[in-house]
């Protein structure tokens, strides 16, 4: 069950008011919010056995109005998500395997998107995104094979990571 809280005061402690947002099936895993250019959360998580959903929601609690896209299906954990210059959400992932990137074409992903396999061949583990200021990605994630495990980092060479993207290894220490 993905649920989502709005705080009532700035510690939480009093206000709060708490929805259920996603409850078909085995939904809300890896979950990793953004707020919207709008000013309403954007939020992505692993929905079912393997798909990437993003919910945007329709008002700053998500009770009302909310737009639930399933983005692919080929989704391992680790998803996460940052809303670019452009305003449009672009999220990283583990899918089957690979280092993954969906750049949306809306502000709920529900169409118009572009995904990019950035790297493949090894398992990546859980992934974490920033923008640039020039609206470029920047994306640092665990990348391991039976024997070793590294930190690497891909540095989108575009806003969608579909060209010139430079791959570094940060840390070989397991």
């Amino acid at each position: 069950v993905l649920k989502v809280v709005k705080c009532g005061n700035a510690s939480c402690s009093s206000g709060n008011v708490v929805t259920t947002v996603d409850s078909e099936g085995n939904v809300g895993g890896f979950s990793s919010i953004a707020m919207g250019t709008d000013g309403l959360p954007v939020i992505s998580y692993s929905g079912g056995t393997s798909d990437l959903k993003v919910l945007k929601c329709g008002n700053p609690s998500c009770s009302s109005g909310n737009i639930i896209t399933t983005v692919d299906t080929e989704v391992g954990r680790g998803p996460d998500i940052a809303v670019g210059t452009d305003g449009l959400p672009v999220i990283s992932y583990n899918g089957n395997n690979s280092l993954k990137v969906a750049k949306c074409g809306n502000a709920a992903c529900s169409l118009g998107n572009t995904i990019t396999t950035v790297v493949s061949g090894f398992i990546v583990g859980v992934t974490s995104i920033t923008i640039r200021a020039d609206g470029t990605p920047v994306i640092s994630y665990r990348e391991y094979f039976s024997s070793y495990s590294s930190l690497k980092v891909a540095s989108c060479g575009n806003a969608s990571c579909t060209d010139s993207n430079i791959i570094t290894m940060v840390d070989s220490g397991g």
